[in-house]
Order: C-alpha cells, then structure tokens, then sequence
C-alpha cells in the first residue's frame, strides 16, 4: 500500500524469509490464477533487489532454477522475454540457455514474432540525413560511407542522455583511430540551439556533434521511431543498420560487438 515511509530490509516481517526458498514455484494451478505469473515475476524482483548484491540484467536462468514445473518455467520466461526490452546482441547471448524450457506452442510462435521484430531493420540502409555542427557546418549521414557509424540521439535536458556521456567519452577514446566515428546527435529545441553548443564546449565532448533541425520531429526522429531517448544506432561500412536500438556505451557488451565487427 502507498506510505510515506517504507521498512528497512532488517527491520521486515520475519515471514518475508519464509517465503524465499530454493524450489519455490512447483504448481502448474499457479497459471489458473490471472495473476499467476506476475506473482513469480515480483516475487523473483523481490529476491533480486534485496540480495545485496548489484542485480544483474536479464538474469533469467537464475530464476528459473528456483521454478521446478515446466509449465511455469515455460510461461514465466514468455513475459520475462516480452517485457525485457531486450537489444539483438543480448537476445542472442540469453536465447540458447531460456529456449529450451520455453516449450509450449504458444511459447515457440511468441519467439518466432519476437525474432521477427528484432530483426526487422538490419540489414535496410540508414536513413542520409545532414545537419549542422556547433559550427554551423552542415554534416551528411553519407560523409561516413566506409566506415562503422555508432550515433547517440540525445538531448541537454536528458538526465539518463547525461549519465551515458562520460561512457560514451571513454569509448571514442579507446576506439580513436579505428575504422569507427560516433556521433552524437541532439534532439534539443531549435531554441536550445545556442544551450546545446555551450554545452558541447563546456563538457568537452568529442567525436561529430550535431544538432537535428527539428527535435522530435526531425527526419531522424521520425525515421526510427524515436519516442524516448537515450537512443543509439549502429550502422555498418556500407551505411546499412546494425542494430536501430543499439546497445549503450555503459553496457560492456558494446565493445565486445565492435570488436567483433572491426575485425571483418
């Protein structure tokens, strides 16, 4: 119930550590009730949060362990997979270890759509869009054709945009050189313009800054369906999409894809 104060993690009924047991869901009539499943879903957010530990994304098999009925393994890993928001890369690294316990048919057509819309854009050419830079020097998607495009859609007033920043500054330092060039593009107001290019100079920030000419409804906004940012895009040699919801810098994971694809 909503309260203006909550209990600390000591100071909690002692049935909470009861409930928290190594085989914990083993009745399939669990998927009876209409909130069945999301009962397993806060009840292993719960666990997670409060295991003192930093909790991992996308840990699915740890919870699926403590889940001894295949059919509510089946089904708590289709809506774990569904509301994951999961990018391509990370997809790829979690599906041979959940898809052998999602059994059901309706669990073999769900991933089948799921892929599908995973996938949908790789492989189409990126939009050539051209702004200005803090310099008013107009800038073309297709100035980078040969090398890999890594964009940051951003905005000033963006705290989450802000927090990517030193990862993205540390990032274009260790790939400088490499057949690679970020580009960080605003989304700010047109207003803003003069805002954001203070910004750019006071927090130093390096690779291609540009501003797009119309925030959320500029070309590049509209092309992606950008409704929330941070946003990246990855693109290949050729100027063809990677990824169009690509992986952040803070994820290590990023890196792991460049490297790959610097190599080829």
């Amino acid at each position: 119930m909503p309260r203006t104060a909550f209990p600390d993690k000591d100071d909690r009924p002692a049935v909470i550590k009861t409930w928290q047991t190594d085989k914990k869901f083993t009745d399939p009539d669990l998927l009876k009730l209409q909130n069945g499943v999301s009962l397993m879903s806060n009840y292993f957010f719960y666990v997670t949060m409060n295991a003192g530990a930093a909790p991992k994304r996308l840990d699915l098999t740890e919870a699926i362990t403590h889940i001894t009925d295949p059919a509510l393994k089946d089904a708590y890993l289709r809506d774990a997979v569904a509301g994951s928001r999961m990018k391509i890369e990370e997809y790829e690294k979690i599906a041979p270890t959940i898809k052998p316990f999602m059994i059901s048919e309706a669990s073999k057509t769900f991933l089948v759509d799921y892929e599908k819309v995973l996938h949908k854009n790789v492989g189409q050419k990126g939009l050539n869009f051209t702004y200005k830079d803090i310099n008013d020097k107009p800038v073309s998607f297709s100035d980078f054709k040969g090398k890999l495009v890594y964009i940051d859609l951003w905005a000033t007033w963006c705290g989450p945009c802000k927090a990517e920043i030193p990862h993205m500054k540390k990032i274009e330092e260790d790939y400088h050189g490499k057949n690679i060039v970020f580009v960080s593009l605003s989304l700010d107001k047109p207003k803003d313009a003069q805002k954001w290019k203070d910004f750019v100079t006071k927090e130093q920030l390096k690779g291609i800054q540009l501003m797009a000419d119309k925030d959320f409804s500029s070309d590049v906004a509209k092309n992606y369906d950008v409704n929330a940012i941070p946003r990246f895009l990855l693109f290949d040699t050729n100027g063809n999409i990677i990824n169009a919801d690509a992986l952040r810098p803070s994820n290590p994971e990023l890196r792991v894809q460049l490297d790959k694809l610097l190599k080829v």
